[in-house]
């Protein structure tokens, strides 16, 4: 019963949010103001009263790990909960508490009580210490990216970013009788354009993906200063930026 109570405050909310932009074309800017304000002040509260419950109906306890780690962490950038949101099952979720394990790829959210592993098929997206993340499908062969998981979204635009790190866990014995973890850690960058995804393998294959602005691209790294090797982040993101720029 309390189940059927939150699915239909969600259909509620859905069919709130579906109606929304024919009404807001019959009203003034100042109506249309307040009834924006007025659907999200609902979804926030529909956010705190199911929040937790909605994790847990579909995600499974997170267990984490159980060596110690002296060099590296197997989370991304920190291995402490940051605040974030999520889309998750067709809903966004606001100012929830994330981690993102790079090792296992999944999100883990922090609940009132534990520490939920989300279901990756139901998580479209989420965002965490300000960087966003997709979740990509490796849809056939001929698609580059290296599998199913979440990709981080460093730009987009006629043409987009994409950024993914992996980790893997590498067991190493030192002189004494501990074990020592390391971590094995790989960056794949890719374009997503026309549809279709490019895996940058060099700086040389960036300008080929760009191709009829190469000239223009060229130029514009030189001119910047951009480095491949040393700040790739940037450099790729910084020209991928600039052909969308000239692409308008």
């Amino acid at each position: 019963m309390i189940l059927q109570k939150r699915v239909y405050t969600l259909l509620i909310v859905v069919l709130a949010c579906l109606q929304y932009n024919t009404l807001v074309a019959q009203l003034s800017n100042k109506d249309s103001l307040l009834y924006k304000t007025a659907i999200e002040n609902t979804q926030q509260v529909y956010y705190k009263n199911i929040g937790d419950q909605a994790t847990k109906y579909n995600g499974s306890q997170y267990q984490g790990y159980t060596v110690s780690f002296s060099d590296g962490q197997p989370y991304y950038k920190i291995d402490a909960l940051r605040q974030g949101t999520i889309l998750y099952n067709g809903v966004l979720f606001k100012d929830v508490q994330l981690l993102y394990d790079e090792i296992a790829d999944c999100v883990i959210l922090q609940d009132s009580a534990h520490r939920i592993k989300l279901v990756n098929e139901k998580l479209k997206s989420f965002s965490i210490l300000e960087d966003r993340f997709e979740r990509l499908e490796k849809d056939n062969d001929n698609n580059p990216i290296i599998g199913t998981g979440f990709y981080q979204v460093l730009t987009t635009g006629k043409a987009a970013l994409y950024k993914k790190e992996t980790k893997k866990m590498i067991d190493k014995f030192t002189n004494s009788t501990e074990l020592s973890v390391l971590f094995e850690i790989h960056e794949y960058y890719y374009i997503k354009k026309s549809g279709r995804f490019f895996e940058i393998k060099n700086k040389k294959s960036l300008y080929s993906i760009l191709g009829e602005k190469a000239k223009e691209l060229m130029q514009y790294t030189k001119k910047e200063k951009l480095n491949y090797r040393k700040e790739k982040d940037l450099m790729l993101t910084s020209v991928v930026d600039y052909y969308n720029k000239l692409s308008q």
